[in-house]
């Protein structure tokens, strides 16, 4: 009640300091549109001064067109601590963009070219993942230019209606997760719990014992009655694929779609894609990829499963027409950004990085993943 207390004298107070308020004249920057926000100034001051925290207030901002009312607060973890930092969006009045009725503004801290999140949302789509639905827009707050940033559809009970799935139990990763109590592991402390809203982490805590305790040998009796493994190995391999090394202890989340179902995947956060030395790891470590590739048989579908998708993914012809047809939509949103263009990132040199990464991490995966003997 509080929460809507205030938001309704926000409200007023902005709708009277703003009435003026109109469609921005430059809605989009040669293809990618502008979210001009406006936030008071008091509220605004607030905002900036709790963006480690999740302060909410409300605001107004015009896109496509049309105007909107929403609630905005601070977004993502690292990205707080950061120049450019992300915000989470809550529209309302039950309005809508593009069929969201909240969304997240990401940083992209770790991504100086703006492609990771395009890339690695195409190849986790492709192998079959539920993946977000994103889109570049160029964000300003009270006239100022905040720069280019991905519109990312967040992971929640919308996320599954609007793809007719079924979430009995969803649990998302936070820093440095552990999948283990061999060693200090509060589960509520290392993930949270998105569905249902409560503070039941039961099947969670019997997962990791099970990683714990599943023999070896017999995992697809054991640990596979809590875990899909094969789905786990398509989502390591593919994560190992684009070394995102931020995704293994991180950003992803585990979903059960019914009670008695085993855990799935869903892939979450690429800005750290393609980040370290694309002759890195070809496996991520947490302690699930430690107890399957101890069994042999799931070791090589591991190899077998990374040397398919690095010969059928990771390669010119998949990759690079997709990275050269996004840099022609972003190119002068990304040199108007302060935080890009204008800090002195050159997009052509961004994008030459990135493919040689590619090629490079294609080949690295090619001449030794075979050989890959786990942890």
């Amino acid at each position: 009640m509080k929460r809507l207390i205030y938001i309704f004298f926000a409200a007023v107070i902005l709708f009277y300091s703003c009435s003026e308020i109109s469609v921005d004249p430059m809605p989009n920057i040669n293809g990618v549109p502008v979210m001009d926000i406006l936030i008071d100034h008091y509220d605004y001051i607030a905002l900036l001064s709790n963006k480690t925290t999740d302060f909410e207030t409300y605001c107004k901002f015009s896109f496509e067109g049309k105007l909107y009312d929403a609630i905005i607060s601070s977004s993502g973890a690292g990205s707080r601590y950061s120049d450019k930092w992300a915000f989470k969006i809550e529209l309302l009045d039950e309005q809508t963009i593009n069929g969201l009725n909240e969304f997240s503004l990401s940083s992209q801290t770790f991504d100086q070219s703006g492609f990771h999140n395009v890339i690695a949302s195409h190849i986790f789509r492709k192998l079959g993942f539920p993946v977000f639905k994103s889109r570049h827009v160029f964000v300003k707050v009270n006239g100022k230019d905040q720069g280019l940033y991905p519109m990312i559809e967040r992971v929640e009970d919308e996320f599954f209606e609007s793809r007719n799935l079924k979430a009995a139990e969803l649990f998302k990763l936070g820093f440095d997760s552990k999948f283990t109590f061999r060693e200090t592991n509060n589960v509520q402390f290392f993930f949270e719990k998105k569905i249902p809203d409560d503070n039941n982490f039961n099947s969670l805590i019997e997962f990791i014992h099970a990683v714990d305790t599943s023999k070896s040998t017999k995992l697809e009796n054991s640990l596979g009655g809590f875990l899909d493994i094969q789905n786990y190995l398509k989502y390591h391999a593919a994560a190992s694929l684009i070394n995102n090394v931020d995704g293994f202890t991180n950003n992803f989340f585990l979903w059960k779609e019914n009670p008695n179902a085993p855990f799935k995947i869903i892939p979450w956060d690429f800005d750290k894609a393609f980040t370290g030395s694309a002759n890195g790891s070809l496996a991520g470590f947490n302690q699930i990829a430690v107890k399957l590739f101890s069994n042999d048989n799931l070791l090589n579908d591991y190899k077998n499963l990374l040397v398919y998708y690095n010969e059928n993914l990771l390669n010119e012809t998949e990759l690079f027409p997709i990275i050269d047809s996004t840099a022609t939509i972003i190119r002068d949103a990304y040199k108007r950004d302060p935080y890009l263009g204008k800090a002195g990132y050159n997009l052509d040199d961004e994008i030459q990085k990135l493919k040689n990464y590619i090629l490079q991490r294609n080949k690295f995966i090619k001449e030794n993943a075979h050989a890959f003997k786990g942890f």
